[in-house]
C-alpha cells in the first residue's frame, strides 16, 4: 500500500480530489439560453444548366439542362438527372447526345448513355463514373463501355471528368421558392 509520502501517490490524490471537485463548477447548457438555431434539413430542388469538361486522350466540352435535388443537414446529399450534349473541343464535328443521372454525398458516382454521332457515323456507349463529389459539382473517373458493334474513332475509352450544375430556376419544392412565397 502507498503511503503519502510516495510523491506519485500525492500527485494521485490531488489529481482525484480536482476531477471530483471540478464537476461542480461545470454545468450543462441552458435550453433556455440564447443558442443559434439553424434548421435540420434545407431541401433544394431546381432546373440547372449542367457544364463539364472531360479529359481522356481527347477533350471533350459538355452542356445540358437537368433537375438537381440537394438535402443539406447533418451530411449534405445530392442527386440529379439531365438531357445534354458534349463536343470534342479540337475537333467540333465529333458530338455525343447524351441522358445521365448521379447522386453525391462525399463521393459520386454516376451513369450516363451517349449516342456519339460524326457524320454518317455513330456509336453507342454506356459511361459508369465514380469519384468525389459534393452537392451539385462532382470530379469522377468515367469508362466509356461501347455497346455498337463498331467504336467511333476519336472517342476517349477512359476520362476524368469535372461538372457542375449551376442554378437557373427553383422548383416549388425549394426551401428559399418556400420562404419568399410565404
Amino acid at each position: 500500500m502507498p503511503s503519502l509520502t510516495d510523491d506519485g501517490a500525492v500527485f494521485r490524490a490531488l489529481l482525484l480530489t480536482l476531477v471530483l471537485f471540478s464537476g461542480r463548477l461545470l454545468h450543462a447548457q441552458d435550453t433556455a439560453s440564447t443558442v443559434l438555431r439553424y434548421r435540420a434539413l434545407e431541401i433544394h430542388d431546381e432546373l440547372t444548366w449542367l457544364v463539364g469538361y472531360h479529359q481522356g486522350a481527347f477533350g471533350y466540352g459538355e452542356l445540358g439542362i437537368g433537375r438537381n435535388r440537394t438535402v443539406i443537414g447533418h451530411f449534405p446529399v445530392g442527386w440529379g438527372y439531365y438531357a445534354g450534349a458534349e463536343m470534342r473541343v479540337d475537333q467540333p464535328e465529333i458530338v455525343g447526345l447524351k441522358v445521365g443521372a448521379y447522386v453525391t454525398s462525399a463521393f459520386a458516382m454516376g451513369l450516363q448513355m451517349i449516342q456519339y454521332v460524326n457524320g454518317p457515323q455513330s456509336s453507342t456507349v454506356l459511361r459508369p463514373e465514380i469519384g468525389i463529389g459534393v452537392l451539385k459539382g462532382k470530379m469522377t473517373y468515367a469508362y466509356n463501355i461501347g455497346l455498337s458493334a463498331e467504336r467511333l474513332a476519336g472517342i476517349n475509352s477512359h476520362m476524368i471528368s469535372f461538372t457542375y450544375a449551376f442554378r437557373v430556376a427553383r422548383f416549388r419544392g425549394d426551401d428559399r421558392h418556400r420562404s419568399k412565397n410565404k
